[in-house]
């Protein structure tokens, strides 16, 4: 039996869900069914339970009836809602697509409302970036031309910006930007320009007006707030508003150096800035020289202490004539100057420092002080190269014997220096014109701007040398080293200054010299020297020569002083060269007898020896009787050397003023000796610019040669005057007398020789007691008693013989010519015993030398004994029986007559 085939069930009614297991079940049953017949029975039990099901069905659709047909009622409401809404929607659905629709062409009017209004957004800021750009040019110009130079930076630089970012393609304005480059180029200059300025100006008021009160204490507070660390902070307050914020009153050399290194650092120049102002230092310190160098001449009255004090008068440095007056004013000036432009400097290298840190560069572009410094020292070689014409920069090149050859090709010339460019090659001609000399107040072209303050001349150096020498030891801090600047003045005093000293020196001892009156007149010498005695005016001038030249050295100091200081060597060779030439002409040649001995070494050698010459020069103490014995000694071996006693007019010195000039010229001698000994103590002595001249022992000992050498000239004087007094005493006492012969005149009385002697003793002590010291006027004179003795007893053992009467006059006026010239009558007690002697009779004689023991030589008994015999005439065979009693007294075996 088939069943009808299953329907779908209504819509909304779902079918109950069928258990797995007994779907199944079915299916396995009917895969396991092998027959049919198993397949029917299978059938049968499944549709048994799908009736039943039915049944089941039935009875609860008839249970729930009411309960469905509720149901249905229901979605058939429900249904007819759902097709009204659906409808609704529809209609919505269709007015939003209209409204889509309408929305959709809304939507591009707005944005192409939308896209205009943008591009006139951009048009007018465009236009507004190209006046701002434009206009920008003309609000830096005024700005900078009020000073305001950060305000005009941040102007130019915005302006820069917004041309490079907003504006690039904008190819109109290309012009603009270049010209606002070039205004930003100029405006860097301004504000580098700006910074030298405030270095190398000084802050000080003009002359003409005093600082007002505020300005006096916005610089207080400047310095006393002014911090030594510097960083990045000490800047951020710099602002545009600040500067506009300051007066002219406030503003100080911080204020105005923080605001031009921010404004640098606005334009973004710091870096290039540092090496433009690195270049311009020099060109800034010629322009401080330009500066300094036009109020000298202008004669204002220059403040010395560049702090501001009232008082700037300078100091006169020592051998500062009037002409070096200006340019010693002049270096002291830029000294002090320099100083302070260095103090300032170090302050900007700390600010500098600051502002590279805050915007972030390196600290390695900017310089130094030794930049600085550096720059000094080349601009004062500059100026001391032109004011003392120096030939060539670079003496150091000279230094070596070995560079010499090379020194002539790489010669630079002072004008090819200044001319900042090659110099061109010189080529040497066969033939030179020797060309006009110009007149000394000729103007010379020059290559530096600033004027000249005197007439260039290489004698100026003395009168910087105590500012350079301050100047080097402000460059030399401890652990500096020595300065190139320093070098530079030892290498032009040792090549250039010591030949110019040189040629001055000799020339003035020449000129002293040679001068008319040279070795004629006589001056006191200065308060300054040793000594208080008259001397020849050209040695005072000579003396005066090499003390400068001493001073000049010292003034060198550490700057080549020691070369300055060998030019002494040569200027007093050539001063004791000019004294011996003197020396020759004023002592009289050879027919003066003591011009002879004092050529014959061993009378020298004898005079030297004995202790009275040792007390006159090595100021030796003797006691009297040694003095006396010396005399004695003297007087006995110069009347040997006599011979027979005889002295020609021609052998002695007539003329009584050559023997005066002799006499000066010892002293002079002496007082130049004297003086010469002094010179390591002048070079050494500490003068205004510090400790004098180390000197070595070489030095010293050359020193004390040349003092030697005048001393032996002066010895020589001294030696020839002692001689000369002695020689006399033999020509007065004895041969002049002789020639006279007239026994008329002794035995009236008279004693010619003697009183001519007198005479012309007193009267050479009259000169020289006023010229000669007091150790070599007693070296001349002391003695003269025991040679006028000696003379008396060779005149009187003469055989002429000598009368009583004219003896005894001859003796008197000896003892008085002593006394006149304060000299003891011990030296004629052997004259008065020998004129005993010669009145006794040979008897008596004999007979007192067996008692007393001889007083007299052998010699001097035998020509006594022959006076005697003369006198009372003697026969020879008297005279031999005497003679051997003499002898037999005497103690010898005989005597021969």
């Amino acid at each position: 039996m088939s069943s009808p085939p299953p329907t779908k069930p209504p819509r909304g009614v779902k079918q109950g869900k069928e258990t797995s297991g007994l779907l199944m079940s079915v299916i396995r049953t009917l895969s396991a069914s092998e027959t049919n017949e198993q397949r029917e029975k299978e059938r049968a039990k499944l549709e048994k339970e799908y009736k039943k099901s039915d049944a089941r069905l039935d009875e609860l659709v008839a249970a729930h009836a009411q309960e469905m047909t509720d149901v249905m009622q229901k979605f058939s409401a429900v249904s007819s809602a759902l097709s009204a809404w659906g409808q609704h929607c529809a209609a919505a659905e269709a007015r939003l697509g209209a409204c889509r629709a309408l929305l959709r062409v809304r939507r591009d009017d707005l944005r192409r409302l939308w896209a205009d209004a943008r591009t006139h957004h951009h048009a007018l800021r465009m236009l507004t970036d190209i006046e701002r750009v434009v206009v920008s040019e003309r609000e830096a110009r005024e700005l900078t031309s009020a000073g305001r130079v950060l305000a005009a930076a941040q102007a130019l630089q915005a302006a820069l910006l917004t041309a490079r970012t907003e504006l690039p393609h904008v190819h109109a304005l290309s012009a603009t930007t270049a010209h606002l480059e070039a205004k930003k180029k100029e405006l860097v200059d301004i504000i580098v320009r700006r910074i030298s300025e405030a270095v190398y100006r000084d802050e000080r008021a003009p002359l003409s007006r005093r600082v007002s009160a505020r300005r006096r204490t916005a610089l207080l507070l400047a310095e006393l707030t002014k911090s030594e660390e510097v960083t990045d902070a000490y800047l951020q307050d710099i602002t545009p508003e600040f500067e506009a914020s300051l007066t002219e009153e406030d503003k100080t050399f911080e204020t105005n150096v923080m605001i031009s290194l921010e404004a640098l650092g606005v334009l973004e120049q710091l870096k290039e800035a540092t090496e433009k102002f690195k270049v311009q230092i020099q060109n800034e310190l010629l322009e401080v020289i330009d500066s300094v160098s036009r109020r000298i001449i202008d004669d204002v009255e220059i403040e010395a202490d560049i702090e501001g004090e009232e008082d700037g008068d300078i100091p006169e440095a020592e051998g500062v004539t009037e002409m070096g007056r200006p340019l010693a004013r002049l270096v002291n000036c830029l000294a002090e100057e320099f100083k302070a432009c260095g103090t300032r400097n170090k302050r900007l290298l700390q600010l500098w420092r600051a502002a590279l840190q805050k915007h972030r560069i390196s600290e390695q572009c900017l310089h130094t002080e030794q930049h600085y410094w550096s720059a000094v020292q080349q601009v004062m070689q500059l100026l001391l190269t032109e004011y003392l014409e120096i030939e060539s920069v670079n003496l150091a090149a000279q230094r070596s014997s070995g560079n010499a050859a090379d020194s002539s090709a790489t010669e630079l010339r002072l004008s090819d220096y200044f001319a900042k460019k090659r110099p061109q090659r010189r080529r040497d001609k066969l033939f030179k014109l020797t060309a006009a000399t110009p007149p000394p107040d000729a103007v010379v072209s020059r290559r530096q701007r600033y004027p000249l303050v005197c007439r260039p001349q290489p004698a100026l150096l003395h009168a910087v040398l105590p500012a350079l020498h301050a100047l080097c030891a402000h460059l030399e801090r401890p652990g500096g080293g020595e300065c190139s600047l320093r070098a530079f003045i030892s290498d032009y005093v040792r090549w250039g200054e010591s030949e110019r000293l040189s040629r001055h020196t000799r020339a003035l001892i020449d000129a002293a010299m040679r001068a008319p009156s040279a070795w004629r007149e006589r001056s006191m010498p200065p308060d300054n020297t040793v000594g208080h005695r008259p001397v020849f005016t050209c040695c005072l001038e000579a003396w005066n020569a090499i003390r400068e030249c001493a001073v000049a050295a010292r003034r060198c100091g550490s700057c080549g002083g020691s070369a300055a200081l060998r030019v002494i060597d040569s200027a007093l060779e050539a001063l004791a060269a000019q004294c011996r030439a003197a020396h020759a002409k004023l002592a009289p040649g050879a027919p003066a007898r003591a011009a002879r001995w004092l050529a014959d070494d061993d009378i020298v050698r004898f005079l030297k020896a004995l202790p009275n010459y040792r007390a006159a020069i090595e100021h030796t103490e003797y006691t009297d009787k040694e003095l006396k014995q010396a005399y004695e000694r003297e007087a006995e071996i110069l009347g040997t050397s006599l011979g027979d006693g005889e002295v020609a007019k021609r052998e002695i010195v007539a003329d009584i003023n050559t023997l005066v000039d002799l006499a000066l010229l010892c002293e002079s001698m002496d007082w130049l000796s004297t003086n010469i000994k002094t010179i390591p103590a002048i070079a050494s002595a500490p003068s205004g610019v510090g400790a004098g001249l180390k000197l070595n022992d070489k030095f010293h000992s050359y020193i004390a040669a040349a003092a030697g050498n005048f001393e032996a000239i002066a010895h020589k004087c001294l030696l020839f005057l002692h001689l000369e007094m002695r020689i006399e005493c033999f020509h007065y006492l004895g041969q002049e007398e002789k020639v006279e012969g007239s026994e008329s005149s002794e035995q009236s009385g008279g004693a010619g020789g003697a009183s001519r002697l007198a005479h012309r003793l007193l009267a050479f002590h009259e000169h020289a007691s006023a010229l000669l010291a007091d150790e070599a006027l007693a070296y001349i004179m002391s003695g003269v008693g025991e040679m006028m003795s000696a003379a008396v007893v060779w005149r009187w053992q003469s055989e002429a013989g000598a009368a009583g009467a004219g003896s005894s006059a001859r003796l008197a006026a000896l003892r008085h010519c002593l006394a006149a010239l304060s000299l003891p009558h011990d030296g004629l007690h052997a004259a008065h015993a020998y004129l005993h002697l010669l009145a006794c009779t040979p008897e008596e004689i004999i007979t007192s030398v067996r008692e007393k023991g001889p007083q007299f030589s052998e010699l001097e008994y035998l020509n006594a004994f022959k006076v005697i015999g003369a006198r009372r005439g003697l026969s020879p065979a008297d005279m031999r029986a005497q003679l051997k009693q003499l002898s037999a007294a005497l103690g010898h075996v005989g005597v021969t007559v």
